[in-house]
């Protein structure tokens, strides 16, 4: 994405005490092209943002003289007293920490983080998190931009503006222009490289054909009038039979039943975006000087609309990606505890109304220290991978959810499911990981990856709370484990 505003090399904070980590931290954003500056502690921390206005902020939950929290905010306090027009309130703060407790990443975005992520990094998440921060930061601050130069737009053209829909904006303009020009026919057109385009939104007169969505082959335009169009040259046409067209031209204007129009070109920087056009089809036209300003007029603030409208589909990308990403654990992709909180709490009231069951199954990996202690983190987490894909394909229906709750524990929510379908889908879960065969020699039950799953059924009421079904669960994971292992529980009334 670019970003108009944002033309030098974005400057990134790096909060942190441990000198090896503001190393790597440094040299990974350095590859990435940004600018670095450093602190040690929360206090340098506030004394260079206040000096230097950092693009965005990498910071430590646990650091000497001032932590990472107090010092969130702090920053966040000082955005909106002394910078919120500037930068501040468009500051993103990550903050990396070794803390994983739902506490801490409550706290966290408490104290104003916009992100968060925990050690040890993942390197690739990290870059595609501040890029998107940073994407975000920026299109927000262009976004504002427009929309106050949009204060200054004339009448009309604050109707184009009022929606940042592309459809909505391309539609209210050749709806206007063709009511202020009383003309038969206006439509946009949308080109591509070669030449040839297709007729994206029109307004037409109901004596006249639609030509909605007809693709076109100019070969005048490919031959002739690109580059001119390229320069903002206005093309007006009184009669088309007069004008000395070729045949092709003609044969193409017949088609579109036209006896004069008039054309301006959408330029977006060196890129020719398309042609807003108006025809006069029942007879050839004068074309009046007030109405080639008005459309050249039109078709200038068009091109703005066409930009906010793309920036604001950029913004609503990221701030989708970035709620994606708040609610992703980043090893397994698959719900995170935030979400999977989030959304007991919902189904919870939402069944309570209903009266309808809810149960949940919680899954623990069978002796996992022990396969992390033969096999290696790196393949630990391989390994939670694996698991985490098999648990989360033994689920079709939209509503249910399967998270990591923590560790080598996962939980599943599903809604009206009663305990012979939690069980179902017990079995199916245990089946799956038994056929996958993931060797795990140093376990104590199997020479393979095998799960323990409580089991826990409650219908909603006011009498019990979503940790009432959690805690059930919990306990028949318990006596799973107790009972050997490799197994499921399904818990007591």
């Amino acid at each position: 994405m670019t970003i108009s505003l944002h033309t030098n090399k974005p400057l990134v904070l790096v909060v942190d005490d441990d000198l090896v980590i503001q190393m790597q931290l440094r040299q990974a954003m350095q590859k990435e092209g940004y600018k670095v500056i450093e602190a040690s502690d929360g206090k340098e921390a506030i004394d260079i943002y206040i000096r230097l206005h950092p693009d965005i902020v990498l910071l430590d939950a646990m650091m000497p003289v001032m932590d990472g929290f107090t010092c969130c905010a702090q920053l966040q306090a000082l955005a909106t007293d002394n910078f919120t027009d500037d930068f501040g309130q468009t500051t993103p703060i990550l903050m990396i920490t070794g803390l994983d407790d739902p506490d801490s990443v409550d706290k966290a975005f408490a104290v104003g983080a916009s992100d968060y992520i925990t050690k040890p990094i993942h390197w690739a998440v990290l870059r595609q998190r501040v890029r998107r921060l940073l994407q975000m930061s920026w299109a927000m601050k262009e976004l504002k931009h427009k929309i106050e130069q949009e204060q200054l737009i004339a009448k009309i053209t604050h109707k184009i503006r009022q929606s940042l829909n592309l459809e909505i904006i391309l539609n209210t303009t050749v709806t206007e222009v063709r009511k202020l020009l009383q003309t038969d026919r206006v439509i946009v057109y949308r080109l591509q490289p070669d030449g040839s385009g297709i007729v994206l939104v029109e307004s037409v007169g109901s004596e006249w054909q639609p030509t909605l969505g007809k693709e076109i082959k100019d070969c005048y335009f490919v031959e002739k009038c690109r580059q001119d169009y390229r320069k903002g040259t206005v093309y007006v046409v009184n009669d088309i039979y007069a004008a000395g067209f070729p045949q092709c031209q003609l044969d193409l204007l017949g088609e579109l039943q036209a006896k004069a129009n008039l054309v301006v070109p959408i330029v977006q920087g060196k890129n020719m975006w398309g042609l807003l056009v108006a025809y006069q089809c029942s007879e050839p036209r004068q074309w009046q000087q007030l109405e080639i300003d008005l459309l050249k007029q039109l078709a200038d603030q068009l091109v703005i609309g066409i930009r906010q409208a793309h920036i604001y589909q950029q913004l609503e990308a990221a701030n989708q990606e970035l709620k994606r990403l708040a609610n992703i654990d980043g090893l397994t992709q698959i719900a995170n505890r935030r979400c999977f909180d989030e959304v007991l709490f919902q189904e919870w009231k939402r069944l309570k109304r209903e009266k309808l069951p809810l149960s949940l199954i919680l899954c623990d990996i069978d002796f996992f220290k022990n396969y992390n202690d033969t096999y290696g983190h790196p393949a630990g987490d391989e390994c939670l991978k694996q698991v985490a894909y098999i648990i989360n394909q033994s689920i079709n229906r939209p509503a249910d959810l399967v998270a990591r709750y923590g560790g080598e524990e996962f939980v599943l929510i599903l809604p009206h499911t009663d305990t012979e379908g939690a069980v179902h889908i017990a079995e199916e879960i245990r089946s799956q990981i038994t056929s996958a065969a993931i060797a795990h020699i140093s376990s104590q039950v199997s020479q393979y990856v095998t799960i323990s799953l409580g089991i826990a059924t409650l219908i909603p009421n006011d009498q019990l709370y979503p940790e009432s079904l959690i805690s059930k669960a919990d306990q028949a994971l318990y006596q799973a484990k107790q009972s050997g292992r490799n197994c499921f529980v399904i818990a007591t009334s």
